[in-house]
């Protein structure tokens, strides 16, 4: 009995450790089961919308450690505000449990799945990861406040664990009011502007028309603190195109951003032609110019006899881009003399004299249309020259016949000894005449000359004509032959 008894006692035992066995194995399969059916994923503090942590189950544990593994890796991440931006938490431990994200203060940042619209989301929120057995931090819009120690935390293996990545938030350059034009005083000391923000804060430099400026005598800046440019003595080459170029560096970040500058003088008014005098005649017309130079635009004034000349029946003025023009109708004797222009901005005023003196009104040219083209008349002029006011060119005046002169085109030639009128309608009748021109203005037109523009003969015209021809001298071979047999 007792010889049996051991072997009874040793089978008996190897038995119920066998059914715990099963029994275990059994339990942790069905628990595995269940997880892989909800995707290895639970909420450890209920499954409302709410819920802010997260636990998951490997049953294939690795060799390696079980600590956190954010994503990227880089202990600081640096943004520039307004990005987007998400960083992963996650682990290879076989019972991960409670996953969470802390903010700066020590907040916890909340999940809002299922709660709330996409549109709706905060800013800053968690998400659980589809990639990965792990949650996602997501930044939408980051602002400056933003930055500080996201800490990532959990209970791996039984253990509390965390890891922590600092968030950076620099700011973009940007040169705020900066004004694309800007202006230098001619004569002083004139500072141009760059307002430049940043984080870091940038360093600038300036260049001239491509040049980098070097400060000293010519160029200065501000101050430390300012990014403004300081240019002494400024005259008007100083006048162009400056650029204003902000850098940052910093170990985290590197950026460059410029911004192009038109700069103007203010100066007082200049001559920007030497014309003194004019030519007309009585019953003629005449243009006087007076063209300057100024920055601010010069405003206009015309005189005569100390009389100011407004506009009239028989004067016009036309004032535009620093050019004035005075149109006369030169309708008696009087009207000839001097006339005084005056130019003034608040930097100065410049005066002039234009005098108008009586010409010899030019002869009446006499034309012909000399070759007639399908799309163009080619001219002949002529005209009697004054000795001292020889003819400088001709106006031609055209149009189809039919039509009145108010509708007419022109065209003006340097004198030349072939006139062209171009772009024509073919086989289109045009009448023309034609006016002389010389230093007191242009003469009266001329007798009006009419000629027809020739006609396209199509290629198929040109065959069927061909072919009659070489009917008809076939026929004529013919018939002498025959005569002559």
């Amino acid at each position: 009995m007792g010889t049996l008894a051991r072997p009874s006692l040793l089978v008996l035992l190897l038995g119920l450790l066998s059914v715990t066995a099963s029994h275990v194995h059994l339990g942790h399969g069905g628990f595995g089961a269940a997880l892989r059916r909800r995707g290895m994923l639970r909420h450890s503090v209920g499954y409302g919308p709410f819920a802010d942590s997260f636990s998951f189950y490997n049953r294939n544990r690795q060799d390696s450690d079980d600590s956190l593994l954010i994503m990227p890796t880089v202990q600081q991440q640096s943004v520039f505000e307004g990005a987007s931006l998400f960083v992963s938490c996650s682990s290879k431990g076989n019972n991960v449990q409670r996953i969470l994200w802390t903010g700066p203060e020590g907040n916890q940042i909340t999940d809002y799945k299922g709660s709330l619209t996409y549109s709706d989301l905060p800013r800053i929120h968690v998400e659980e990861a589809e990639a990965h057995n792990g949650v996602d931090l997501i930044f939408d819009n980051i602002l400056r406040r933003d930055r500080g120690n996201y800490t990532c935390s959990a209970n791996v293996d039984g253990e509390e664990v965390s890891k922590s990545f600092q968030l950076f938030v620099d700011k973009k350059i940007d040169f705020l009011d900066t004004p694309a034009v800007q202006y230098l005083e001619e004569g002083f000391e004139s500072e141009l502007m760059c307002d430049i923000t940043g984080d870091p804060e940038p360093t600038v430099s300036w260049s001239f028309e491509g040049k980098k400026i070097s400060y000293g005598d010519k160029y200065s800046k501000v101050s430390e603190t300012s990014n403004n440019l300081i240019v002494s003595n400024v005259t008007l080459s100083d006048a162009g195109t400056y650029v204003c170029k902000a850098v940052q560096v910093s170990p985290r970040i590197t950026e460059m951003k410029d911004k192009e500058i038109d700069v103007k003088v203010h100066h007082k008014p200049l001559w920007n032609d030497d014309k003194t005098k004019a030519y007309s005649y009585v019953d003629g017309s005449v243009n006087l110019t007076c063209e300057v130079k100024a920055e601010p635009e010069a405003n206009f004034t015309w005189t005569k006899d100390d009389s100011v000349i407004y506009p009239s029946e028989i004067t016009q003025i036309f004032n535009d881009n620093n050019t004035s023009i005075l149109q006369l109708k030169v309708t008696e004797q009087r009207m000839f003399g001097d006339y005084l222009c005056i130019a003034q901005n608040k930097l100065g005023t410049l005066e002039r004299v234009i005098i108008l003196q009586q010409g010899q009104k030019p002869a009446i040219p006499t034309a012909k249309v000399t070759v007639e083209g399908v799309d163009r008349l080619e001219l002949s002029i002529n005209a009697k020259n004054h000795p001292e006011m020889p003819i400088v060119g001709y106006r031609v005046q055209y149009m189809e016949a039919g039509e009145d002169w108010s509708q007419a085109q022109s065209a003006y030639f340097k004198k030349a000894s072939i006139y062209v009128l171009e772009n024509l309608k073919n086989d289109t009748p045009y009448v023309l005449r034609v006016a002389s021109k010389n230093a007191a203005g242009f003469s009266d037109y001329s007798v009006e000359v009419t000629k027809r523009t020739e006609k396209i003969i199509s290629s198929a015209s040109t065959s069927a004509s061909f072919s009659i021809s070489s009917c008809v001298a076939l026929l004529l071979f013919l018939l002498v032959s025959a005569s002559l047999l």
